[in-house]
């Protein structure tokens, strides 16, 4: 589409473009005279000066007068775009542009127009804002709890004055301050990540303890997330109260009870036992019963206030192992994590304090956790609550049995936080505050009762099918140069146990890992505290029917890392270590299909738990994941996730390590003999 010249300068140019051809024309009919060559030419540069200064001086008057017209029209209407008051140009000013003005002046119009309906909308919406804000504020400071809201970077954006007041001699609450300038990190991380993984919660309030970062206070608070439209979290609320008073009479009311019951339990037990009357026999029952029944009462009502909520095991001992960060004793994790009902803060400083008393009195610097849990059938009603199943905690070291005077000690150890309560009255709280010492080759354990879950594990609406079996043994035999690792006892080595979650079952049709998870088994524990969990961004769509499975979404791996980080940051965490899967020949095949672009090679030794289960078993027991931790009686946490099919898959192998061990095989070596055999026959089974 040709444009359309505007503007004086074509103007211009053509009355240039005439005075020179005037100008030519002209010395033409003088050449044919009697003038001569020199002044004809000296006639036509005259002529061309001549037009050149035309043009010139007309430009300037154009630039002057035209152009500098539209530049100080162009600042006006800046002006007025940024708000100075004035609603257009003068027209008659800049006549020489028409019908210029009168065009900016309409813009103008419908521009401080709309400039009128905004600030209305604004200070209608701010008016109703700000009404609203009063009401939250007066809803807020009429409530008896300090209410603090953040958002997800610990920054305050809502305080009400009861909590400027509770913890103003900590530090002043301000907003875009931290939290935790006030509060510590330590509970407050906790919870908020026990929120987010717990899906069940729909993050409802859960309550917990919380401690000031002076140790002044202590805090009992209640957390709820918050979520924006689109279901993402985008902060959360902590209302609290001053929990040390309340604590502090509990502690005491609780220390008086024990004394009582205490002083009054032996003198009664020797005048049960005597030769009295029977009156007095009686009697003494009677004063007996009824000191039970009132230790047991106070018991129950400490526990009823003390604010408990499922909790998984392995969260309490990460939770436990940061208050050791960069100190000498090392706390680590082990074992298949237990769901347990707790106060995750004070069962955090009891075990802490514990751990350091067992450090100082053993002269050690690593210290072991692990929980378990057991069904029972017991009914005794001097139990914090009747149930058919039982859990603990065990704290574990290398060394001698402590004798139990110095337990007994320990147990008294009064925490300053929780208003001078002991370890003793925390594990009350709980489950009991019978703590048994055991020993087990090597390892002396103290063990802590503890109460099981409440809330039942959430069902899954469908039984998911498990995956097809792959017996490869072209896949296995890449993998079994075992090296010096051959010779050593299966109970001495290092294992990995891995598991991944994919887009689909076919890696050679385009199918990719979307998640990778590990744990160690050394020394035959399973240290759950270091562990490998990475979601990957697998590059394509994951298809619904795989997301019923493992329930990773495209929005939960689009902002992670690719295989190509993932893998190499995986092989760094199994060196020098035997790679053990259920289904093994599944996993590695993605493993293995990945190497090239990943620039990494997976030569670890490779042992499969399924088909352990095949030589151990036989072929006629069921040998997938469900099956096999049923027949073994290991409680499946996290079902289809990565990681927690990876950690009941370390239990199952530490299992199986046992039954090989049973039938004279105690090397890797003879385990890969007897995985090596037993594929073969399954091959020729399948043929025939």
């Amino acid at each position: 589409m040709p444009v359309k010249v505007q503007g004086p300068l074509p103007w211009l140019a053509l009355a240039f473009v005439a005075d020179v051809a005037i100008t030519v024309a002209a010395a033409y009919q003088l050449s044919r005279g009697a003038i001569g060559r020199e002044e004809l030419t000296a006639l036509v540069l005259v002529s061309v000066a001549g037009a050149a200064v035309l043009f010139g001086v007309s430009w300037k008057i154009i630039d002057v007068v035209v152009i500098g017209s539209v530049r100080r029209m162009a600042a006006e209407v800046r002006a007025i775009a940024y708000g100075s008051g004035r609603d257009g140009v003068d027209v008659e000013r800049y006549a020489i542009v028409a019908p210029l003005p009168e065009a900016v002046n309409e813009v103008c119009a419908r521009m401080i127009k709309a400039r009128a309906e905004l600030a209305e909308g604004l200070s209608t919406a701010t008016r109703k804002a700000e009404e609203n804000a009063a009401r939250l504020a007066a809803i807020l400071n009429d409530l008896h709890e300090g209410v603090v809201v953040c958002n997800l970077r610990h920054q305050l954006v809502l305080y009400n004055q009861v909590a400027f007041d509770m913890l103003r001699d900590t530090a002043d609450l301000g907003l875009g301050r931290s939290l935790f300038e006030t509060v510590l990190r330590d509970p407050v991380g906790h919870m908020l990540d026990s929120l987010t993984l717990r899906s069940e919660t729909d993050g409802r309030g859960v309550p917990f303890l919380a401690g000031t970062v002076d140790g002044r206070m202590l805090l009992q608070a209640r957390m709820t997330l918050i979520r924006g439209g689109d279901g993402a979290l985008t902060g959360y609320v902590v209302s609290m109260v001053d929990a040390g008073p309340q604590v502090a009479a509990l502690a005491r009311r609780d220390a008086l009870l024990r004394e009582v019951s205490d002083n009054l339990e032996e003198p009664l037990a020797r005048l049960r036992a005597a030769e009295t009357t029977a009156t007095a026999r009686r009697e003494a029952n009677i004063i007996y019963g009824a000191i039970k029944r009132l230790t047991q009462g106070n018991q129950r009502s400490l526990g009823g206030w003390w604010p408990m909520s499922d909790l998984s095991s392995a969260d309490l001992f990460t939770f436990v192992a940061s208050r050791f960060e960069g100190q000498p004793i090392r706390v680590t994790g082990t074992g298949v994590p237990v769901w347990l009902n707790g106060d995750s803060q004070s069962l955090a400083m009891a075990i802490e304090a514990l751990v350091r008393q067992i450090a100082a009195h053993c002269g050690i610097a690593e210290v072991d956790l692990s929980a378990g849990s057991a069904a029972t059938s017991y009914a005794d009603e001097a139990a914090p609550r009747a149930c058919d199943e039982i859990a603990w905690l065990d704290i574990l070291w290398r060394g001698d049995v402590v004798p139990d005077a110095t337990v007994t000690r320990w147990l008294r150890h009064s925490l300053p936080q929780l208003g001078g309560m002991t370890i003793r009255d925390v594990l009350a709280h709980h489950a009991g505050a019978i703590v048994t010492q055991g020993s087990n080759e090597g390892w002396i354990s103290l063990r802590l009762p503890m109460r099981p879950r409440l809330e039942a594990p959430a069902k899954r609406k469908a039984a998911l099918p498990t995956r097809p079996e792959f017996y490869d043994l072209a896949l296995l035999g890449q993998v079994q140069d075992t090296g010096t690792m051959g010779a050593q006892t299966l109970r001495s080595l290092t294992f990995v146990v891995f598991d991944t979650e994919t887009t689909g079952l076919h890696p050679s049709q385009g199918d990719q890992i979307v998640s990778i998870a590990g744990v160690r088994i050394v020394n035959g524990r399973i240290l759950s505290g270091e562990s490998f969990n990475r979601i990957v961004n697998p590059g394509r769509t994951i298809p619904p029917e795989s997301i019923r499975f493992h329930g990773i979404t495209d929005e939960m791996a689009k902002d992670k890392p690719p295989a190509q980080v993932v893998l190499p940051q995986f092989r760094a965490f199994a060196t020098g270590s035997v790679l053990v899967a259920h289904n093994a020949a599944f996993d590695l095949k993605f493993l293995k299909m990945r190497e090239n672009d990943c620039g990494v090679v997976f030569d670890n030794p490779v042992l499969d738990t399924m088909i352990l289960s095949n030589y151990l078993d036989g072929p006629e027991a069921g040998h997938s994941l469900d099956d096999i931790c049923e027949r073994y009686v290991i409680e499946i946490v996290d079902r289809h996730t990565a990681l927690g099919d990876a950690i009941v898959t370390a239990a199952v192998l530490l299992r199986q390590i046992e039954a090989l061990e049973a039938r004279g095989i105690h090397t890797l070596d003879e385990a890969v003999k007897a995985l090596n055999i037993t594929v073969l026959l399954h091959e020729r089974q399948r043929v025939l």
